[in-house]
């Protein structure tokens, strides 16, 4: 959730404290991809997670760790993030800053940024964090944190797209793309792996997740954010029972090193 400098104002949803308070719904990361990363880290000393948000990744990790920094520069998002923490780790620094600004430590054994990458600028980020990461640290790239495969997936996918159309904007329009893609240059990929798991959640709750992201927050849905929830219910409520319904969840990793200077193109 990082936005990518202090000046603008990209990812200012994540102030919003309807934002927040559906984030809570959002799926869990697969339990193996947590094993995976901590197989993958031999040094835990020290841990960064950029974007941190509610400390998905934070509060699950930080047993493993002497060191744990937290960032997000949304105030609102820590604030959540210390309350489902309740002090359990007191290694963590939760700290409101942008990625791109904020103090870094040395000898950084993981980085880890779990779908917030996009929102940070990559030229001014990721030079910093090649010269703060350990000699074998390791950087984890995090994406999927949604519903990614059930008999009604595909139908819900329509109505995100038509919605997307329905607000001005274009699916995966080239804006979009550059943004999800505006880190690669920077970063040396070593694998990509992928992780699923079940998982069952209410109805309500998996449109409310909807609400936690951007595109979808009801202060900019305003008057239509009923709508929206009627047609996402609509494909999902004839595959509830006892109003949940089960799905897998997806996510990807991508883990390997931060450049200081971006590849050649």
């Amino acid at each position: 959730m990082a936005a990518a400098a202090a000046a603008d104002n990209t990812g200012a949803e994540f102030e919003d404290e309807g934002v927040v308070a559906a984030y809570v719904h959002r799926t869990p990361y697969p339990p193996a991809l947590f094993d995976r990363l901590l197989q993958l880290t031999s040094g835990r000393g020290r841990l960064l997670d950029l974007g941190c948000g509610p400390g998905k990744l934070t509060r699950t990790l930080a047993p493993h760790f002497a060191e744990v920094l937290a960032v997000d520069p949304s105030a609102a998002m820590l604030r959540l993030a210390r309350d489902l923490d309740a002090g359990a780790n007191p290694n963590i620094a939760w700290t409101e800053a942008f990625a791109e600004q904020v103090p870094l430590p040395a000898a950084i054994d993981l980085v880890a940024a779990g779908a917030s990458i996009h929102w940070m600028d990559a030229p001014r980020l990721f030079p910093r964090l090649a010269a703060a990461i350990a000699p074998d640290g390791v950087m984890a790239i995090l994406g999927g944190d949604g519903p990614a495969q059930a008999p009604w997936i595909a139908a819900w996918q329509e109505v995100i797209k038509a919605w997307v159309g329905k607000l001005g904007g274009q699916w995966n329009g080239g804006g979009h793309q550059a943004r999800l893609t505006g880190h690669q240059p920077w970063f040396d990929v070593t694998a990509t792996e992928t992780f699923t798991a079940p998982m069952t959640q209410s109805v309500d709750d998996l449109i409310e997740a909807e609400h936690s992201r951007a595109t979808w927050s009801r202060a900019k849905m305003g008057p239509l954010a009923p709508a929206f929830d009627a047609d996402l219910r609509a494909v999902v409520a004839p595959h509830a029972r006892g109003g949940e319904v089960t799905f897998e969840i997806s996510s990807t990793l991508w883990w390997g090193r931060p450049r200081a200077t971006p590849r050649p193109a």
